[in-house]
């Protein structure tokens, strides 16, 4: 089976994320289209992200295989929102795309 690899490694997601970091399940709700083509584009591979209060699916798919990753938003201690996807924290982009990179 071939497997979903990033295309760019110097990908910069900090707009869309920081949008998340500061507002929580309502940023990741405005951002969610330009975070999926963002992602979708360094991964070469369609990703959806569903949205519910306070948790959230990451799916990433292409014609190989489908991977599903759960995310947790929660009110943060040192930044006004933490977030964890699979309980790691990834409350920084850099973060987020080290932890995406760990399921592909």
């Amino acid at each position: 089976m071939q497997q979903l690899t990033p295309l760019v490694h110097d990908f910069n997601l900090d707009g869309c994320w920081s949008a998340v970091i500061d507002e929580g399940t309502p940023g990741l709700a405005r951002v969610n289209q330009p975070l999926t083509q963002l992602l979708g584009t360094w991964l070469a591979a369609h990703v959806t992200i569903l949205c519910d209060t306070a948790s959230f699916l990451l799916i990433i798919h292409d014609h190989h295989q489908k991977l599903a990753i759960p995310g947790r938003i929660s009110p943060g201690t040192s930044q006004p929102y933490d977030i964890k996807l699979d309980g790691w924290p990834v409350n920084n982009s850099a973060a987020l795309m080290a932890i995406v990179q760990k399921y592909l």
